[in-house]
């Protein structure tokens, strides 16, 4: 675990004022809650910041002499009387917020009802006090308990006859795919259909079906590179460049080719974010990549929901939103397109990818069944080519997914994978790294079954007829 704040006091405090004492005065002022238990931990971190100062090229050699005072007197420091003071103060704050919070809980008992809901059904209420005693959970327990109940509520059986009849799915469904879907059928009758590489039935089932499938999945997701990008990618990540020099390519990158809109396409997203990643590396041994303690959030947020927004919104040509973990995005015209992503920490075990991969799929279910929905009750008619796009980040790895619905069941495929670079000696790593992302984006602009933007814009926002409106209202209500 890493103690948030102790980098910004080295930053913003004066050197001739650095010490543990100041430090825990400093973070006490930025409401950062610490305990005695937590001296170790704290004692570590100084230490860690303080020794990275001390031959720091850009620190003055004053600063680098108390670093190095600090380091030798470390022990002794976090053991003096006025540090044990201070953290005497920070466990009697903490115990008194603990008892605030325990006394404003106890009388939520007696006068709070909790609801839990499903959709727009109210399923149970009742008193708190009277939903202790039957063992169910409030307060932020509620919270989470009611969005699983939703996700498996809402996650139908696929082979349901509803959403076959809505997309006359057998009628879609080529020979390959049925046998695939013959043999799942023996073993996973309730599940979607996970085609990803290392997916447990992927591994299970017999190659003389999966290798034309995935002939035909790899022909049409590779050729989305062409191989003046290809070269492009690779010529710019084999230089060997100073964090400065970075910096000053980056901002000199054009696209000598107007007329070439995906190398355009890609300039662009090299501009916008591939400083992020240089800043982070030029950081040194406060490179937040090199910390295994890296928090989930902001590993997801700060580096790769960044990098994939302008991929999304350049090849799609509108405005996008991507701003939060699990965070669904919709066209502004037609919600026919939606992505979802999660993120673990960098050290997460693998109880964590099983977990997070688990819950993609139940989500991205939901998200299908939710636009199949708005599609059906605003008069639309069904895109043929609807998929919900995923991308899955697990410790240092970037999954990139689409699911889609075909022959009556739910489909969930790999567009392709990538490594996230550490630090400059990976820098090669972002040839695939950008290659991954062009294709999930592009994948999602060109429209699966092949048909161009113009032509799917069409589909979608064209009225289907009454009677099969009526047909197709009656058929959601089942959903």
């Amino acid at each position: 675990m890493e103690i948030l704040g102790i980098s910004l006091f080295f930053e913003q405090i004066p050197f001739k004022n650095w010490s543990p004492f100041k430090c825990l005065e400093y973070l006490e002022r930025k409401s950062i809650d610490l305990r005695t238990s937590d001296k170790e931990l704290l004692q570590n971190e100084f230490k860690s910041h303080d020794h990275s100062l001390i031959n720091h090229q850009t620190v003055s050699k004053s600063a680098q002499k108390k670093a190095n005072k600090l380091y030798n007197e470390m022990s002794q420091l976090f053991e003096s009387e006025e540090v044990t003071t201070i953290f005497k103060r920070m466990d009697t704050k903490v115990i008194e917020e603990s008892k605030r919070q325990l006394l404003a809980v106890k009388k939520s008992q007696f006068d709070t009802e909790v609801q839990l809901t499903v959709e727009d059904y109210k399923i149970y209420t009742a008193p708190s006090s009277k939903l202790h005693a039957i063992g169910i959970e409030t307060s932020g327990e509620t919270s989470k308990r009611k969005r699983e109940i939703e996700y498996d509520q809402m996650v139908m059986d696929p082979n349901e006859k509803p959403l076959q009849d809505l997309f006359d799915a057998e009628f879609q469904c080529p020979e390959n795919m049925k046998l695939i879907f013959q043999y799942h059928n023996k073993f996973y009758v309730k599940d979607l259909i996970d085609l990803r590489s290392n997916s447990n039935f992927t591994k299970r089932l017999p190659s003389n079906l999966l290798k034309p499938y995935l002939k035909e999945l790899d022909d049409r997701i590779e050729d989305l590179i062409p191989s003046n990008v290809h070269n492009f990618l690779t010529e710019s990540f084999k230089q060997n460049l100073s964090d400065s020099d970075w910096i000053i390519k980056i901002d000199d990158l054009r696209c000598s080719d107007k007329d070439d809109s995906l190398m355009v396409s890609t300039v662009r997203i090299l501009r916008k974010t591939l400083s992020t990643f240089i800043m982070a590396f030029s950081l040194g041994p406060r490179n937040p990549l090199l910390n295994l303690a890296t928090l989930e959030k902001p590993h997801l947020n700060n580096f790769y929901i960044p990098a994939f927004r302008p991929a999304y919104g350049t090849f799609h040509q509108y405005a996008t939103s991507l701003g939060r973990l699990a965070q669904e995005i919709t066209s502004a015209n037609a919600p026919t397109e939606s992505v979802y992503m999660e993120g673990s920490k960098i050290d997460a075990d693998d109880d964590k990818e099983i977990a997070d991969a688990s819950k993609i799929s139940k989500n991205l279910q939901k998200i299908f069944l939710n636009i199949v929905k708005e599609n059906v009750k605003c008069r639309r008619r069904l895109p043929k080519s609807l998929a919900i796009f995923d991308g899955q980040s697990f410790r240092l790895q970037i999954h990139l997914n689409f699911l889609d619905y075909c022959g009556g069941k739910f489909r969930l495929n790999e567009v392709d994978n990538a490594n996230l670079s550490r630090d400059f000696t990976k820098m090669a790593d972002f040839v695939f790294f950008y290659e991954c992302m062009i294709k999930w984006a592009k994948l999602q602009f060109s429209g699966w079954l092949g048909k161009s933007r113009k032509a799917l814009k069409n589909q979608e926002l064209k009225k289907g007829r009454q009677d099969s409106f009526i047909n197709d209202l009656n058929v959601t209500n089942d959903l």
